[in-house]
C-alpha cells in the first residue's frame, strides 16, 4: 500500500508544479503586456545560427527584447531608439516558428549586430516607432 501513496504523490506532486508554471507564465506574459505594444519577434546574434523566440515591447524610448518563455521578467536586451539602426527587411529564407511569413532586418546597435524577424505589420510598426520623435522630444518645432 505504501508504494502506491508513494506514486500518488509524485504524481500530484508533478501536476502541481506543472500548474504553477503555467500560471506563472500567464502572469509573466500579462504583466510584460500592460501598457506597451507587445509582438513576437525571433532574435538572432552575430554569433549565433539560429533565431531565439521572444517578445518585443516598444517602452517610451526603448525596444525591449524578453525571452518567450523564461523566468525573468525584465527585458534580456533593450535597445535605446536614437542608437537603434536598422536595414531593409527582407523575406525570410529559413522556417522560424510561429513565425510564418517573417521579414527580417539587420540591425546594429551600438556596434553589435544582429537580426530580427517579425511579421510583416510588426516590422511596419517597428520601424515607425523608430522614425517617430520620442516623447517630448523637439515638441516646440515649427
Amino acid at each position: 500500500m505504501a508504494p502506491v501513496m508513494f506514486v500518488e504523490i509524485i504524481v500530484g506532486a508533478l501536476a502541481l508544479l506543472a500548474v504553477l508554471a503555467l500560471a506563472y507564465i500567464f502572469v509573466r506574459r500579462r504583466l510584460l503586456s500592460s501598457g506597451a505594444p507587445l509582438m513576437l519577434c525571433a532574435l538572432r546574434a552575430q554569433d549565433r545560427s539560429s533565431y531565439r523566440l521572444g517578445l518585443l515591447r516598444f517602452s517610451g524610448g526603448t525596444l525591449e527584447w524578453y525571452t518567450l518563455i523564461g523566468p525573468s521578467p525584465r527585458p534580456v536586451r533593450t535597445w535605446e531608439r536614437p542608437r537603434l539602426e536598422l536595414g531593409p527587411p527582407q523575406t525570410s529564407q529559413e522556417a522560424i516558428a510561429g513565425l510564418p511569413e517573417a521579414v527580417t532586418v539587420a540591425c546594429r546597435y551600438d556596434g553589435d549586430e544582429f537580426r530580427i524577424a517579425l511579421a510583416p505589420a510588426a516590422y511596419t510598426a517597428m520601424r515607425s516607432w523608430l522614425e517617430s520623435s520620442p516623447p517630448g522630444f523637439n515638441v516646440n518645432v515649427a
